[in-house]
């Protein structure tokens, strides 16, 4: 099974998730910077909505909703064109450079724990990059969009059914992998 069929089979318009994510940290400083090409962020626990956009853009209402909640004009926001890859038409999957991507609306972090060469790290990582999010209208209270690479993800938790990665299967049900195992 691949991310693609869970989410296929359990999303008609929008949901909220859970994800588990691994994925490599690109630090600033280039070459210069001895940690570069050596870490990697584990995040678990983080809770996302998945919208398919079949009848309207997930993030516009969003970001239209919070305005009016804050007093300021929906209609000062306009959706821009997307800045990289092509969203397929009623699914959250974006392709870029033959690559397949998750793009939810991020709501709340999970635990996070970064890793050098794949052993736990802790500690200050010099380079870490600084994220902004865009102006949305004046918006106080940010949309935040994240498009995961989807070979990063390895867990997700969709209407109470926890599904894991595994090398060479995909990911699995887990109530099914201890129905195996037993």
């Amino acid at each position: 099974m691949n991310i693609r069929d869970i989410i296929d089979a359990n999303i008609n318009g929008a949901t909220f998730i859970t994800i588990d994510t691994v994925t490599p940290v690109k630090l600033t400083g280039g070459k210069s910077n001895p940690l570069q090409g050596r870490v990697s962020k584990m995040v678990t626990g983080s809770n996302v909505m998945v919208f398919q956009n079949k009848t309207t853009n997930g993030y516009d209402n969003m970001v239209k909703r919070r305005l009016e909640k804050e007093g300021k004009d929906p209609g000062s926001f306009v959706i821009g064109p997307r800045q990289w890859g092509e969203r397929e038409d009623n699914t959250p999957f974006v392709t870029h450079n033959g690559k397949e991507y998750l793009e939810v609306i991020f709501m709340s972090a999970g635990d996070v724990q970064y890793f050098v060469d794949g052993q736990p790290y802790v500690g200050e990582i010099q380079g870490l990059p600084v994220s902004t999010e865009g102006h949305q209208g004046g918006l106080d209270n940010k949309v935040i969009i994240r498009t995961y690479t989807v070979e990063n993800i390895q867990a997700i938790t969709i209407n109470h059914a926890r599904y894991e990665r595994f090398p060479l299967v995909g990911f699995v049900h887990v109530t099914e992998l201890h129905a195996i195992a037993a």
